[in-house]
Parts: C-alpha cells; sequence; structure tokens
C-alpha cells in the first residue's frame, strides 16, 4: 500500500512540475521575445539559464529537504538532463525527422546543422566527463578546484558566444498561456503574474517529487541518485524537447538540436560548477553511465555536424542508451 501512495504521489510531482515547467518557460521565453533579447548574446545566454530553472528548482528543495538520499538525488537531477537531451530527447526528434518526411513538412531525413554548433558540443564532449573525477577522488580541494574550473568553463563558454554573436537566430515566442483567459493587454505584466504563479506551483510540486523518489528508492533499493536521474528531467525537460521535436519536424533543424545542447552547457559546466561549491558529489554507476550515454552521443553529433548534416540514425541511437539505462535502474539495480 505504502509503495501504491509513493506512486500516486510521483505522478501527481511529475504532472505539477510538468505544468509548471512549461508555464515557467513560456512566460520565460515570451518576457524575451517582447524584450528583444531573442538574438542578442544576452538573450542567447540567459534564455538557457532561465528554462533551466525549473530543474534548478528541483535541485536546491532536494538540497533542503530533510528526505533521505536528498543530496543524492540533487546530483542525479544535475546529470539527468544532459543524459535525457543524449537518450530519449534526440531519439524523439529522430522520429520526428522521419515523420515530417513521411507528411511532407521536410524534404530530407538528413538534418542540415549550421558548424555553429560545434562549438557547444565540443564544450559539453570536453568538459562532461571531467565531472566524474572530484566524484572519485574524494578530497575537498580538488572538488573546489574542480568546481571554480567548470565556473571558469561557462565564463569562457559566454566568451566565446559573445565574440560569435552575430550568428544568434531570432525565436518567435508562443502565444502567453494566460492572455487566453484574460482581455488584459499588459502582456508584459500578464507574463510576470503567470512567472510567479508557475514558481509557486514548480516548488510545490517539486516537493512532492522529491520526496516520492525518496521514498521509491527506500522502498526498491534502487540508488537516490539513479532514480533521479531519469525520473525528473523527465517531468522538466519536456518543454525543451517539445520544441526539438516541432523544429525537427518542420525541417528547422539548427534550431531543433541548438535547443537542446543550450542547457546540456550549463549542465556541464555552470550546475556542476554550483553542485561541486555546495554538496560533497558523490557520484555512482548511473551518473558514468550518464557521463558516457552523453559524450558518446555528442562524438557522433560532433562528427555529423562537421559534415555540415546528422542523419536520423544518429539521433535514433540515443533511444538504444535510454533502454540499457532502463534495464540497469530497474533490473540490475543495488
Amino acid at each position: 500500500m505504502q509503495i501504491f501512495y509513493s506512486l500516486l504521489e510521483l505522478v501527481f510531482g511529475i504532472f505539477i512540475v510538468f505544468l509548471s515547467s512549461l508555464a515557467f518557460v513560456n512566460a520565460i521565453e515570451f518576457l524575451g521575445y517582447r524584450l528583444k533579447l531573442g538574438s542578442s548574446f544576452v538573450g542567447a545566454i540567459l534564455s538557457p539559464l532561465f528554462t533551466s530553472l525549473p530543474e534548478l528548482t528541483v535541485f536546491v528543495v532536494a538540497l533542503l529537504s530533510n528526505v533521505r538520499g536528498g543530496v543524492e538525488i540533487g546530483i542525479g537531477t544535475i546529470f539527468g538532463q544532459p543524459f535525457m537531451a543524449s537518450s530519449l530527447s534526440y531519439g524523439l526528434v529522430g522520429l520526428a525527422v522521419l515523420l515530417g518526411c513521411k507528411f511532407g513538412k521536410r524534404v530530407d531525413s538528413r538534418m542540415k546543422i549550421d558548424r555553429s554548433l560545434l562549438t557547444p558540443y565540443a564544450f559539453v564532449t570536453l568538459f562532461f566527463p571531467l565531472t566524474l573525477i572530484p566524484g572519485f577522488i574524494r578530497a575537498d580541494w580538488i572538488r573546489v578546484l574542480f568546481g571554480m574550473l567548470f565556473l571558469l568553463a561557462f565564463t569562457a563558454y559566454m566568451t566565446l558566444m559573445y565574440r560569435n554573436r552575430s550568428s544568434g537566430m531570432l525565436e518567435e515566442a508562443d502565444e502567453l498561456y494566460l492572455s487566453v483567459l484574460t482581455n488584459s493587454t499588459n502582456l508584459v505584466f500578464l507574463s510576470l503574474v503567470q512567472l510567479g504563479i508557475a514558481v509557486v506551483v514548480l516548488y510545490y510540486g517539486s516537493e512532492k517529487l522529491v520526496s516520492a523518489v525518496s521514498s521509491l528508492s527506500a522502498m526498491t533499493s534502487i540508488s537516490p541518485l539513479g532514480l533521479a536521474l531519469v525520473i525528473i528531467p523527465f517531468a522538466t525537460a519536456i518543454p525543451e524537447t517539445i520544441s526539438a521535436l516541432i523544429w525537427g519536424y518542420r525541417g528547422k533543424d539548427t534550431m531543433s538540436l541548438g535547443s537542446l545542447v543550450g542547457e546540456k552547457i550549463l549542465y556541464s559546466t555552470f550546475y556542476p560548477g554550483i553542485g561541486l561549491l555546495v554538496t560533497d558529489w558523490r557520484v555512482d554507476c548511473h551518473a558514468v553511465f550518464s557521463v558516457v550515454t552523453t559524450t558518446v552521443v555528442s562524438l557522433i553529433l560532433l562528427y555529423f555536424i562537421s559534415k555540415d548534416e546528422v542523419p536520423w540514425q544518429a539521433l535514433f541511437s540515443g533511444i538504444l542508451f535510454f533502454f540499457a539505462y532502463a534495464i540497469l535502474v530497474f533490473v540490475f539495480h543495488d
């Protein structure tokens, strides 16, 4: 009966976090578009930071909560987003590309990708594997050193993006959700109201999600980091994945892959840097699997992006990693 209650709490938490994440991202992107930040350097850097705040909220809630394995759940959140993007999200984009060809929305099943995406994928491939080193070398000075290294790497990435800022793309924002329910013409104020509501609901949903992951981990003997790695991104990364699917289906290929790699940069540099400075950064085989998956898929994409096109099969390969991880967690868990 207890496991049924925990599963119910998990589904409820995922549902609340998912809805609030959609509302949050919609409000942030609408504000950015209205303030004309979309094609600027500021927008290119701030957009991933803001749209990743749902995951950051779960991370903070996990650290501040008194539940069993709270720190591990928080760390799993950091490793989870790159894994989910590299496995399930890319696989679904590959399927969207095939469907786009079938229904005449695109003419080729090979995605045409601008070489500007080589830079973020190179950063992910280089720095994400380094997140494991302070997890296995147990020394505070190593942890602090790598924390500072990752924050410096993110600064270097921002500098590089600034120098190449002319290549930024302007994205149109979707209609503000609250505007459907009111006749107000002050859309900026309305977007702030939606943002405030989303933050409150997101925090509440995060508490439920973290509590459910902790309870299920205790009852199933599955690592809390391992569960968090796959469950939390499932709730928080869906808005970005949906955008990538739509753009891949319509043939907007660079925007499709670019929307997924933007936050992977944060989770390869900025958020590990923060995590290393505020936690003891304990990792296990689940984190290793996340790093291996992300690195292998990023290397595959780097190769094809250097040739200006990515076949759908290269993206679909990520699905194999997702199912392999599911087997690792739910069949061969420790």
